[in-house]
């Protein structure tokens, strides 16, 4: 759910290119590696000493074989014994045009920052563009399942291209990225069994939504209303009851088509400009009265089963985007079935606070997963905050 600057989105088309379009039958073999070329020198990060763009078959949001697009960047130097150790990114929101897609528009330059830092740790980097975006049809935006798909999948792709990876893997994301790392942490030993997770490290991650969904009056204001059409947009594709049409005014409606060529820093600029109210903006409020929008959240939520590895959360006090009080709700569901859960509070911190701020605590816990050293937890502590 990460807002913040990025290029200027190029023709609406420009997404579609042909790589991004795959003509034949899709296999029925999830990470199969489609099409591969080498990314523009442009897109590869600095740190990196080549970029990989794939195409291979993944699984949606309804267990259709689906095309997914994405990026691998490889560490400059020697790959150590074994191979590089690998880091499968989960990227924020970006939008649900084609063009927003990482793979071809680019990463804004915390991103770039942050995978920098990452790359000159010696980690690889697998990054998903997720289903629908690059590719045709529209971005099933936060739904867990698909996004879960996506980032597995594309570590089983990469694993086909002969860049001496490790089988060995985690998975890093931020906002919309951190629910998907966080779904991705509940499903990829049962899904991917023949390359080995090693855990989940979340910032800033996007959850509860239902109760989120229920709150606010006719009088609130709504300077995100750019987000929730991204929403819409998801609902749309995975949820059958939602209908833009009865739940949005024809203020925001009229909107809705910028949805399919602008990316989310210029969305979220179009709602704030818009000064709008929940009242003027919804037929239904709280948005949560809409009908599909309680059954939408819940193929959001992150699943509190299935867990084989441990997890790391990192969240700021003042994240407008994402409370605190439901990252530390979740984390606790997490410990109170025996997950390993490590939470990091950074005071004062803003979205993207953590990112920064925490580095240098994320860096040897990831260390400590990839030399299979136990993993501690800080539950006792958690559980505290929700008491």
């Amino acid at each position: 759910m990460s807002i913040h600057a990025a290029a200027k989105p190029t023709a609406p088309e420009a997404g579609a290119r042909p790589f991004y379009l795959w003509q034949d039958k899709i296999p029925g073999s999830p990470g199969k590696v489609l099409r591969q070329q080498p990314l523009e020198q442009a897109l590869v990060l600095g740190k990196a000493e080549k970029g990989i763009r794939i195409l291979y078959a993944s699984q949606g949001w309804n267990d259709q074989a689906v095309a997914v697009s994405g990026d691998v960047l490889i560490p400059a130097g020697d790959a150590p014994e074994g191979g590089w150790p690998v880091l499968a990114w989960a990227h924020g929101t970006v939008g649900v045009a084609d063009v927003c897609a990482p793979s071809h528009r680019g990463r804004d330059s915390r991103d770039t920052d942050y995978l920098n830092q990452w790359l000159a740790q010696g980690y690889a980097i697998v990054a998903t563009d997720y289903e629908g975006l690059g590719t045709p049809g529209t971005h099933a935006y936060l739904h867990c399942k698909s996004q879960a798909n996506g980032i597995i999948d594309a570590v089983r792709a990469a694993q086909q291209l002969g860049l001496n990876l490790s089988k060995k893997w985690m998975v890093v994301g931020q906002s919309q990225g951190g629910q998907a790392a966080l779904c991705t942490g509940a499903l990829a030993s049962a899904r991917a069994p023949e390359i080995n997770f090693l855990g989940t490290l979340a910032t800033a991650p996007a959850v509860n939504w239902k109760q989120r969904f229920n709150e606010g009056t006719p009088d609130s204001p709504s300077p995100y209303v750019g987000m929730t059409l991204l929403l819409a947009r998801g609902f749309e594709v995975y949820e059958p009851l939602f209908k833009p049409s009865d739940t949005y005014t024809d203020a925001v409606l009229q909107m809705m088509p910028y949805t399919d060529t602008l990316c989310v820093s210029e969305l979220v600029g179009m709602g704030m400009k818009a000064n709008l109210t929940m009242g003027q903006s919804l037929n239904f409020v709280p948005f949560g009265k809409a009908p599909g929008a309680a059954s939408g959240a819940k193929k959001m939520d992150v699943p509190i089963e299935g867990w084989s590895a441990p997890v790391y959360v990192a969240q700021g006090t003042a994240d407008q985007m994402v409370r605190d009080q439901d990252v530390y709700g979740l984390s606790a569901e997490l410990c109170d079935k025996g997950v390993d859960v490590t939470l990091d509070i950074y005071e004062g911190a803003g979205h993207s606070g953590p990112m920064s701020q925490g580095f240098d605590e994320f860096k040897p816990w990831v260390a400590n997963r990839f030399t299979n050293k136990p993993a501690e937890n800080n539950c006792e502590m958690i559980n505290s905050l929700v008491q």
